[in-house]
């Protein structure tokens, strides 16, 4: 396969400030919509998409082993996606990002970024950023729309980087399209079923869960902080390329930070 060709990023009468490469899986239908609503004045988003394996839902073991080897076509996608010359490109699917620990993903993420020639956004390291944020607090809820291996995964990550998983559930998703059907009243009593008193952040992973848009009201309701994985992976592309534009609707991370 030859290898993808860096570019210069650049600007055009619309990408005033800065153009946003986003990743997203072919079957994710909330990463795009939440992204544009995040979307700054002078920036632009533009997406591709990657096929993902089909991971079986019927039987945890096959399932488990799936997360520990499946890949996606992502290097394809970036192929799609770069010739558009963007500054920061954003990695809109979550699970792949969270195996192992700080020093993996860390790992991860600079190969991508010297693969893309720019800045390359995880989710698993645009959450840890966004709760160095926000005062780093250690005890913390979890979550997911997973089955309970990738819970445990998401959960040893987290607790690998020196957090405290206080609560943390997963809703049970019957596929990767499904993810995006729960309604707003499941999501919240989602939170209210991971969250503890003694929980002092909460924590969304799953892409295609639609949270961005309740976010304000989560940390209402629960009196805490929500890092929500595509707030902060869209909150650090931003960031990484200078935008420091605070954004009000989306929580305390992207709109004070």
């Amino acid at each position: 396969m030859n290898p993808i060709v860096h570019r210069t990023p650049s600007l055009d009468s619309l990408a005033t400030r800065g153009k946003v490469a986003v990743v997203v899986p072919a079957t994710n239908t909330v990463v795009q919509p939440e992204f544009e609503a995040m979307r700054p004045p002078g920036v632009t988003n533009h997406v591709t998409r990657m096929l993902l394996p089909p991971r079986p839902y019927d039987d945890m073991e096959v399932y488990r082993k799936a997360l520990e080897v499946e890949e996606g076509n992502l290097e394809d996608a970036l192929r799609v996606v770069l010739p558009c010359e963007p500054h920061v490109v954003a990695h809109g699917h979550s699970i792949h990002s969270f195996r192992g620990d700080r020093a993996r993903a860390q790992h991860e993420q600079a190969a991508l970024e010297a693969l893309c020639g720019v800045p390359f956004i995880t989710p698993s390291m645009a959450v840890l950023a966004g709760l160095e944020a926000i005062g780093n607090p250690r005890r913390i809820a979890v979550l997911t729309p997973y089955w309970p291996p990738a819970d445990a995964l998401v959960v040893e990550f987290f607790a690998a980087c020196g957090y405290e998983v206080v609560g943390a559930a997963g809703l049970k998703a019957t596929g990767p399209v499904a993810v995006a059907r729960f309604t707003l009243d499941e999501i919240r009593a989602g939170f209210r079923a991971v969250d503890r008193p003694e929980a002092e952040a909460l924590i969304h992973v799953g892409t295609n869960l639609p949270v961005s848009s309740i976010t304000d009201e989560i940390e209402q309701t629960h009196r805490k902080p929500l890092i929500g994985v595509n707030v902060a992976t869209y909150w650090q592309a931003l960031r990484r390329i200078g935008v420091q534009d605070r954004v009000p609707g989306f929580g305390l991370l992207l709109a004070q930070h």
